[in-house]
């Protein structure tokens, strides 16, 4: 049996799945039917993530899974590598594989997969059928802005119409 460990504003829906010891921090947003599931280590989940509906975030390694801040992690997206940094889109179906990191600003485009064991340089973007990569040109300053007022409305609406979580 886990223990949770969340941070007083941070907003985790009743029916998001969560077992094993799993630390969420400030700001960060767990969606109806995301499953947090630390299987052999910890889960550290940072501050100011959104995590979506069907997200998975799955450790099956003894060292903890650590996730940065403010990242997004899309609708039926798959994280069970080492870690990812901050600032990072996973996009729907998009998948951080195997033992694999991925870095600072990154994009794993819609049903994009890292290689099984592959440290993912920061701006790196995945994209693409068949699959390809690029690095990000410029910063990240639109995706910040825009994941913020994102984070603004999600902290607003959701618990107009879910049950959250208490943390206090």
């Amino acid at each position: 049996m886990g223990r949770l460990q969340l941070d007083l504003h941070a907003l985790v829906c009743k029916n998001a799945v969560i077992e094993g010891d799993v630390q969420i921090g400030s700001g960060t947003v767990v969606h109806v039917g995301a499953s947090i599931i630390a299987k052999n280590g910890p889960i550290i989940i940072g501050s100011n993530n959104i995590i979506c509906e069907r997200a998975a975030i799955i450790n099956h390694h003894s060292t903890p899974l650590m996730i940065g801040d403010n990242n997004l992690l899309e609708t039926d997206c798959l994280v069970e590598g080492r870690g990812i940094g901050h600032g990072n889109t996973i996009q729907a179906r998009g998948r951080v594989a195997g033992t694999s990191t991925l870095g600072n600003n990154c994009v794993v485009g819609a049903t994009c997969t890292t290689e099984p064991a592959e440290s993912v340089p920061d701006n790196t973007v995945l994209f693409g059928n068949p699959q390809s990569r690029r690095l990000r040109a410029g910063g990240n300053t639109e995706h910040a802005a825009t994941h913020k007022r994102h984070l603004e409305y999600i902290h607003e609406m959701l618990p107009r119409y879910n049950h959250i979580v208490e943390t206090g």
